[in-house]
């Protein structure tokens, strides 16, 4: 099978920013998966009618290679002010600025970006593998924007160009 563009061809690693901030790098995939948060359903003369999307979400599962103790708290809103990371299961109710970079063989870079994200999930950053890497889980839920048009308000995928880098860029 022919490749028409080498260039197109995504290999490697990435980094994931929020709010501006580098976390730092990926590992592996990043896992995509639609949700309807809330449905409604309604009666009418021929039966049920099932109405889906009334708030759709968009989880982003990916794991961050980077055991950052800073990085970690930062993304865990239950962390409080003392030394450690208190971990555990939560969603925050805050949103993010969130962009996952990668660099293309052209040196370009392809972004990622959710317009607001939540965090959530259960850290486990104390696996450690004395053999490999030990990732740590993170999973990212795209709200609608509401200042945005409902076709393109949870994400959007662009390239730029090499150093607008994935706190900036004009995507």
């Amino acid at each position: 099978m022919a490749v028409r563009n080498s260039d197109d061809i995504l290999i490697g690693g990435g980094k994931v920013y929020i709010d501006n901030k580098e976390l730092g790098w990926l590992s592996g995939e990043i896992k995509v998966e639609e949700q309807a948060n809330t449905h409604s359903v309604k009666e009418s003369e021929g039966g049920t009618v099932l109405i889906v999307n009334l708030d759709k979400e968009v989880h982003f599962t990916f794991s961050l290679l980077e055991a950052n103790l800073e990085t970690l708290k930062s993304l865990n809103p239950s962390s409080g002010e003392g030394q450690g990371l208190t971990v555990g299961t939560f969603q925050s109710n805050d949103t993010y600025d969130v962009k996952f970079v990668h660099t293309k063989r052209s040196g370009k870079e392809r972004v990622l970006h959710i317009f607001k994200g939540k965090v959530a999930g259960t850290f486990t950053p104390l696996i450690i593998n004395q053999d490999n890497e030990s990732p740590i889980p993170v999973d990212i839920i795209a709200v609608a924007d509401e200042s945005k048009d409902s076709t393109g308000n949870l994400y959007e995928i662009y390239d730029q160009d090499a150093g607008s880098g994935g706190s900036g860029g004009n995507g």
